[in-house]
């Protein structure tokens, strides 16, 4: 099946060579193009396509009020593709833009020497994006109808900060301590998401109560640079201290840990205390971070004591991870496909029979609650 794909980009030179680098893979069509937001938004309409790249710095109407028109009104799977660091923007701007499926900005340089070395990033992007599920969107006529009203779209210009330049760390080796048993009899919970998850977990958080006893550990895929805002505005939400934690530091009950963003994050112990560990190392199942470092480190210091959940996401990241905790005696959760926004994880988690409940993401908190009382 060929995956309708709508580009919003201010430039022609830039929309040529896009278009014709997608267009050479053969289950892509670059539908339709737009030069700014206003036109996005009624192409999508026209169009219907599966996936839309997005620039952010467009004139009449940029790229930013473009996609919260449509999240808000039709959401469509988004990619952001633009030159601006994403570590300039603003922190309600980064917020905005955690419900894109990713975030790629755009190569320096000359661009017809520079842009043919994302081909294969973008193409796999849209693949992705491409299998997100849609049935959350609104009815088409509906949508059309309300942006063929006059008022419906608005003009306007957002001015977006110069971008910063992030320095970049050098890899070290992963390694899961080599621990035989359980030690230990505090009870945790562990969660993995990829695509769709920053929903998806706000969801989730919001209904966890205030007093819920159990530390709840967490790794999300996502591009680095949101990573501190996402754990902002889970913090909002949730009745818990939501965190960024930092490496070494001792793992309490009645707090959230968000795996920071281009790290890895596990459980060791430090003399007999659960700690957590963050470091840089190679991908694993091509992710950093990676849902198994943290769910097979939790299995090994915690055994039956641990639940793990597996929510929406592209891929098998974390399957391996949620098969461990069930094989050391823990509880294993794996989203199911009527709430998923992506079904892939989940899915090959069900398939190898990893999970002990397969159950709508509306339902977790319930059965990490009874998990705590146990």
């Amino acid at each position: 099946m060929v995956i309708k794909v709508l580009l919003a980009e201010d430039s022609a030179f830039q929309r040529k060579i896009i278009s014709e680098m997608l267009q050479s893979h053969e289950e892509i069509e670059i539908v339709a193009t737009a030069r700014n937001g206003k036109e996005a938004i009624k192409k999508v309409g026209k169009y219907n396509p599966d996936v839309l790249i997005l620039d952010l710095v467009m004139p009449e109407m940029d790229g930013l009020e473009a996609f919260e028109f449509l999240s808000e009104h039709y959401p469509i799977p988004t990619i952001i593709f633009s030159s601006l660091d994403p570590t300039s923007l603003d922190f309600t701007v980064q917020a905005l833009l955690l419900g894109a499926v990713d975030y790629l900005q755009k190569p320096k340089g000359k661009w017809d020497e520079e842009l043919p070395k994302y081909r294969e990033q973008l193409i796999e992007k849209i693949f992705i994006a491409s299998k997100i599920n849609k049935n959350y969107q609104m009815r088409r006529e509906a949508f059309i109808e309300l942006i063929n009203k006059h008022d419906a779209i608005q003009d306007k210009l957002v001015i977006i900060p110069e971008s910063l330049v992030e320095k970049l760390k050098s890899p070290e080796t992963y390694e899961i301590p080599l621990i035989e048993r359980p030690v230990v009899k505090n009870r945790v919970v562990v969660i993995g998401a990829s695509v769709g998850g920053p929903k998806t977990l706000k969801s989730v958080l919001s209904s966890v109560p205030k007093d819920f006893p159990l530390p709840i550990l967490i790794v999300q895929h996502m591009n680095k640079d949101f990573m501190e805002q996402f754990s902002d505005s889970l913090d909002k939400i949730c009745s818990l201290k939501v965190k960024i934690p930092e490496n070494g530091e001792i793992i309490k009950g009645n707090t959230v840990y968000l795996a920071p963003g281009g790290m890895h994050m596990e459980v060791i112990l430090t003399g007999n205390k659960p700690t957590l560990r963050t470091f840089i190392g190679a991908p694993v199942n091509f992710c950093i971070p990676a849902v198994d470092v943290l769910f097979k480190s939790a299995a090994k210091i915690y055994g039956q004591n641990t639940l793990g959940v597996l929510l929406t996401g592209m891929g098998a990241d974390g399957v391996e991870g949620l098969l461990k905790i069930k094989n050391f005696g823990g509880k294993t959760i794996a989203e199911a496909k009527e709430t998923c926004i992506l079904y892939g994880m989940p899915k090959i988690a069900a398939d190898r029979g990893a999970a002990d409940w397969i159950i709508p993401n509306y339902q977790v908190i319930d059965y990490m609650r009874r998990f705590s009382s146990i």
